[in-house]
């Protein structure tokens, strides 16, 4: 007899364990399957910095939506910390949105203009900055300030939300989901190597691992394994009072744990013939990378010349072709929901993305709510999926 269950959710990462805690929250029977371990995937080498401000972003419901979701996190952190014994090593410090150049001055300032609108934040000159942090490079022309903005440590975060679900009876199964159950518009369940598990509704949480998943419902899953690199690095010094962030060189944050991570590379510094070569490819550190931030690294903060480096992390993000997640039903589909494509912005969004799917599920699928409208998978009937294009423009 196949294994029963009102929601069964691929992918065990941020947004998939996210799924799962809201639904087994509001007393659903979930099933969470994963194929290799819980936040194995883009979850487990994410920064977990939680900007508004970067590229990933833009003017209206994507930057509304990035600011709902950084809303969740005030109350959703001491939550999973009280019910798992997990330390998220959540902080909140000031951020600098950094220009060392002419370019990045224009780039942070086109992007303030408008973000202003949504967040309290102010251009600094570079007096300011070097009063904030005086070990700050003096090629720095100025940052846009953010009185707060956040980081925790994106693994932490999502071995939590699996375990506070699997608190509320969702169950875990580590196994592969070969194929979904489907016929006549409709999904009934997942074929796994250890047997079917039939359901009302399958959540694709898949992450880099979701288009293969198009074959069955003949409509496109459009996303792409986009490499990244970031580095771990140790040195002699007070912690960054700010988490700092570059057009150019992306982030550089003190962790909690007396690490500094900084990177990350993004689809900028790969060429076109590898960038998507995909999984294998994906999780090797390459000496090229580790070369380019650190460089990066030295640029921001030349004391960083003397840093040890304690490790460096490689992996695939779930890249959509306008940098923003894929959430809701298939157009002529029931009984699925898509919710992937986050790109570099899995962490940040997971929860949000979790919350709304277990609302839009609970409610009978009747009405999709306002804040889904915009991600729904329909937008790719007609938009053009140019993912070199879209890589360009992720900076993390």
């Amino acid at each position: 007899m196949a294994d029963t269950a009102d929601v069964v959710v691929i992918g065990a990462g941020a947004v998939g364990c996210s799924v799962a805690y809201y639904l087994s929250k509001q007393g659903a029977s979930v099933v969470l399957v994963e194929r290799e371990a819980i936040g194995s995937g883009a979850s487990a080498h994410a920064t977990g910095f939680l900007s508004l401000l970067g590229s990933e972003f833009s003017d209206g419901d994507s930057f509304e939506f990035g600011l709902a979701a950084y809303n969740e996190f005030s109350t959703l952190v001491p939550v999973l910390e009280a019910a798992t014994n997990i330390d998220l090593m959540c902080q909140r410090k000031p951020s600098l949105r950094l220009a060392l150049d002419d370019d990045e001055v224009v780039t942070v300032q086109e992007s303030m203009a408008w973000q202003q609108k949504y967040v309290p934040i102010r251009w600094i000159d570079a007096d300011e900055v070097r009063q904030i942090e005086p070990r700050l490079t003096q090629r720095a022309r100025g940052a846009v300030y953010e009185e707060e903005s956040t980081q925790l440590d994106s693994y932490r975060l999502t071995l939590a939300l699996a375990q506070a679900a699997e608190k509320q009876n969702a169950r875990l199964l580590l196994r592969t989901v070969t194929d979904l159950i489907a016929a006549d518009g409709r999904v009934s369940g997942v074929q796994t190597a250890g047997g079917d598990i039939r359901c009302d509704t399958v959540v694709l949480a898949a992450g880099t691992w979701s288009a293969p998943f198009e074959r069955t419902i003949g409509y496109p899953i459009p996303v792409k394994p986009l490499k990244g690199e970031r580095l771990l690095l140790r040195f002699n010094g007070p912690p960054l009072p700010a988490l700092i962030s570059s057009p150019k060189r992306g982030h550089m944050i003190s962790r909690l744990d007396g690490l500094l991570s900084v990177g990350s590379t993004g689809g900028r510094d790969y060429d076109t013939e590898s960038l998507f070569w995909g999984d294998d490819f994906d999780r090797q550190p390459t000496e090229s990378a580790k070369m380019e931030l650190l460089q990066r690294a030295v640029d921001v903060l030349p004391e960083l010349e003397n840093a040890e480096l304690v490790q460096q992390l490689a992996g695939s993000r779930p890249l959509s072709p306008d940098r923003m997640p894929i959430i809701g039903p298939p157009p002529g589909w029931e009984g699925i929901v898509l919710a992937t494509g986050h790109t570099t912005k899995g962490i940040h969004l997971g929860p949000l993305t979790g919350r709304i799917i277990a609302e839009y599920l609970s409610s009978g699928c009747k009405e999709t709510p306002q804040i889904m409208k915009p991600f729904l998978p329909g937008r790719f009937s007609s938009l053009a999926q140019d993912f070199y294009a879209s890589s360009r423009m992720v900076e993390e």
